[in-house]
């Protein structure tokens, strides 16, 4: 009977395990079940931006200017117009000049301006025309302007101011609605500045005295600093 009992349980013990031999065991390696995403381009309505910036008018700019998304992050930008001398702070906007005791009053004239850049947005999230930019500008500017003798003993003659600016720039643009875009922008460069200007002088000729006008003009490398707003609205 012993015997008997013993050879079952060895004949159950063989069996158990050779099955337990032949069976595979597969493990499977679960990956990370969190996964970033990658954010997908937030695409502009528009491809180009007509713009006017009316800051300009400070310095006697009527200064508009048309933008091109040339790719996802770049873009260029152009801009020309008109410049009015005597609406102009600083300078060129001083109505009256007194270098040696002749006086003479400016008098409005019209000038012209042009200017070019590239610009380049690197945040990922959106695409050009939209958000943080970066932006090398060149730009040239003539202001005009009439020199009077307010003694009324001479001819009137023109002035100018003429200047080439280099600079880098850096701004903000944003969509406040589908096609009205704001943009804000700072900057610091260098430039070169010629002025050519005039005032009344008496001086004595062949034993008499004579006024005549006498030139004040100058030159020089200048810093230049840039911020303003623009307003444009957008087309595709």
């Amino acid at each position: 009977m012993k015997k008997s009992i013993l050879s079952t349980v060895a004949a159950v013990l063989v069996v158990v395990t050779s099955g337990i031999a032949q069976q595979e065991i597969v493990v499977i390696k679960q990956g990370s079940r969190y996964k970033r995403e990658k954010k997908e381009i937030r695409l502009n309505d528009n491809t180009s931006i007509v713009k006017f910036c009316p800051t300009q008018l400070l310095v006697g700019e009527i200064n508009f200017s048309f933008e091109k998304q040339l790719s996802k992050q770049t873009s260029f930008e152009i801009g020309a117009g008109p410049t009015i001398s005597n609406i102009a702070l600083g300078e060129v906007g001083n109505h009256f000049i007194n270098p040696s005791g002749g006086y003479a009053y400016q008098s409005s004239k019209l000038g012209m301006f042009i200017e070019a850049a590239y610009r380049y947005y690197p945040l990922d999230e959106t695409e050009a025309l939209n958000r943080f930019y970066l932006s090398p500008i060149m730009k040239f500017r003539m202001m005009n302007f009439g020199l009077n003798d307010a003694s009324a003993q001479l001819p009137s003659t023109q002035g100018s101011d003429m200047r080439f600016n280099f600079a880098m720039n850096i701004g903000y643009q944003w969509w406040l609605s589908k096609s009205f875009a704001l943009d804000l922008f700072c900057g610091l460069g260098i430039g070169y500045q010629e002025v050519s200007s005039f005032f009344p002088e008496s001086v004595f000729v062949d034993q008499s005295w004579v006024t005549q006008w006498t030139d004040n003009s100058r030159s020089g490398a200048r810093y230049v600093f840039n911020f303003g707003v623009k307003v444009g609205i957008g087309k595709k």
